[in-house]
């Protein structure tokens, strides 16, 4: 169930129209329905030998049968609900013994309302978190490491989750279960690109050289030299912290704030140009709108690609699962969407001599909470709820699982289902092509392999951002920004490592 709390309160229904944070893309409201699936009863022991599939099942974690528990679940995701309420029977079916309870956040700074109702005695017992806004710099005032318990489960988290485990780790140590991706895509608009004679980047064999080249040739003006159309909107700029945008953009590179051991990266080449690309498409292309502009007028990516204020947009590629409720919301039009010019082309790679098709792919999951009386029980449901329930609950909660486990032909003919204005569930076209796009194997996942290893990368990434503010409000040059950026986080990585 999804309950008030003191420091939190439910969601009205008119936010599950907010976009997926993970997916960067806008989706309407998917009133929970009924699972159609079922999991086995439990055994009278409630700890079953099974091998490593998902499903929440145990084969080490022994809990009493007859021990009444209640949960809490913290989350800011409104998806977090719908998928909750379609698969929660299910939980029940298995562990009758457990109650768990959905807690809604409401706030805008998730994390800082979790540290604020942990420390006011909220029971808190698992937590939602994404790889780029969980708690780094002291993880182990919030979460429970989770090594002990998975090794005590027997799980293999390789199997299931390949490198995504990693995207969850701090200083070597695991944090959260992954649950879901949000794999970043160029979506594009067909025609616009024939319009300017532009060649078809399906393939992925371009550069962000030429990614950005394109974004300027794109951009329309009127006879009065306003932007009517930009040419691209990125998800992560102006939406996210600087830091996460120029850094995502370095990744491509190889490019990180530490070396593989932890120690600072002195290099900063690489760097320097991901933040030159981004602000010259800004301020000299002018393909690309500011921070400010992008807040004063209230833009987002998926909506403004849409409406045909941008020709490219780089989000989630998941977002192709959510295409019918666009239709079925105004997002985008009917017409549109049968001519078929909305598509996904691979992220360019940093030049001609960088590996085609690599992506940034975001991990979404949950921890268990520090301060929980009930870890066994805790963990035992973040683990259910990251794997089996994804696909229990994959008619009415798209979700791209991090799990590779799950059963992808239930996945792929529930996706096409969706909740429309009238609360029917109903089949939605067939996006053969669309999801080959969206799940192309070809696509080799990419992630910070060594930042988020150490805590205090965290720390330099907000001294990064107070540097780069400076910059993209024109109050300081590149070359004065990276020289400072430098020194600083470096004085950072000089404290923090004496320690």
């Amino acid at each position: 169930m999804v309950k008030k709390t003191r420091l939190w309160y439910v969601m009205t229904a008119a936010l599950l129209i907010v976009a997926l944070v993970l997916a960067g893309c806008s989706s309407k409201n998917e009133t929970p329905k009924p699972s159609d699936s079922a999991l086995p009863a439990p055994s009278s022991s409630q700890s079953a030998t099974t091998s490593p599939t998902s499903g929440g099942e145990s084969q080490g974690i022994k809990i009493d049968p007859n021990k009444k528990v209640n949960l809490r679940y913290y989350t800011s995701q409104s998806y977090d609900q719908v998928a909750f309420e379609a698969s929660y029977q299910d939980w029940q079916k298995m562990y009758p013994n457990i109650k768990v309870e959905m807690v809604l956040s409401s706030g805008s700074d998730f994390q800082t309302g979790v540290k604020m109702a942990s420390i006011a005695g909220e029971q808190m017992d698992v937590i939602y978190m994404s790889a780029d806004n969980m708690e780094r710099a002291n993880p182990d005032t919030l979460y429970l490491p989770l090594d002990e318990l998975v090794a005590r489960d027997g799980w293999d988290l390789t199997v299931e989750f390949g490198a995504y485990q990693e995207q969850l780790k701090v200083n070597g140590k695991l944090y959260g279960i992954p649950r879901g991706i949000a794999p970043d895509g160029v979506w594009y608009n067909k025609k616009y690109f024939e319009e300017a004679g532009l060649p078809d980047p399906s393939s992925g064999d371009w550069t962000w050289d030429e990614f950005f080249q394109a974004a300027k040739k794109l951009t329309k003006y009127d006879d009065e030299g306003n932007i009517t159309r930009y040419g691209i909107h990125d998800w992560s700029f102006g939406g996210t912290s600087l830091s996460v945008a120029t850094t995502r953009l370095a990744l491509y590179s190889g490019w990180e704030l530490v070396n593989t051991d932890g120690s600072f990266n002195m290099d900063w080449t690489n760097y320097k140009k991901a933040v030159e690309l981004l602000y010259n498409a800004v301020y000299i292309d002018k393909s690309m709108a500011s921070p400010s502009d992008i807040k004063a007028k209230g833009l987002h990516w998926q909506n403004d690609y849409y409406a045909g204020k941008t020709a490219m947009g780089i989000g989630g590629r998941n977002g192709a699962i959510f295409q019918d409720l666009a239709v079925e919301y105004g997002q985008l039009t009917k017409e549109e969407d049968d001519a078929n010019i909305h598509t996904l082309a691979p992220m360019p790679r940093w030049d001609a001599n960088s590996p085609k098709k690599q992506a940034y792919e975001l991990v979404v999951g949950a921890a268990v909470s520090k301060t929980t009386k009930y870890p066994e029980e805790a963990y035992l449901f973040t683990k259910w709820f990251s794997t089996k329930s994804v696909e229990i609950s994959s008619k009415v909660a798209h979700t791209m699982p991090a799990s590779r486990l799950l059963d992808k032909s239930v996945l792929l003919e529930n996706w096409r289902w969706y909740s429309d204005k009238n609360d029917k569930v109903t089949q939605g076209k067939q996006r053969d092509d669309l999801y080959s796009r969206m799940m192309d194997p070809e696509i080799k996942p990419i992630y910070f392999q060594n930042s988020g290893k150490f805590s205090y990368v965290a720390k330099m990434k907000l001294e990064l951002d107070k540097h780069l503010s400076l910059l993209f409000a024109k109050e300081k040059s590149l070359d004065e920004t990276i020289q400072n950026a430098k020194i600083a986080t470096f004085k950072i990585y000089e404290e923090e490592t004496a320690k």
